[in-house]
């Protein structure tokens, strides 16, 4: 049976048996199909990531200082 026939019988039913149907499982597929690929696609850069990343250094890194407070501008008052 050809895949426009099978498109026409699901769409001229009515009733439950519209709700689901060879469409349904096609678009169910497409989905997993996709989401498969997207998976891969971010295990890929996921390990690029990792590689790149630097290494933990043995000697541990030095307390950030923080930065010296700034007066408010007082441009916008009048």
């Amino acid at each position: 049976m050809p895949a426009a026939a099978v498109v026409a019988d699901v769409l001229a039913k009515t009733g439950e048996a519209a709700k689901s149907g060879p469409l349904w499982a096609a678009v169910v597929l497409v989905l997993c199909v996709a989401c498969y690929f997207l998976f891969k696609s971010m295990s890929r850069h996921l390990k690029n990531v990792r590689q790149n990343f630097p290494a933990e250094s043995a000697e541990p890194a030095e307390p950030a200082t923080s930065a010296p407070e700034r007066e408010p501008d007082r441009t916008d008052q009048a």
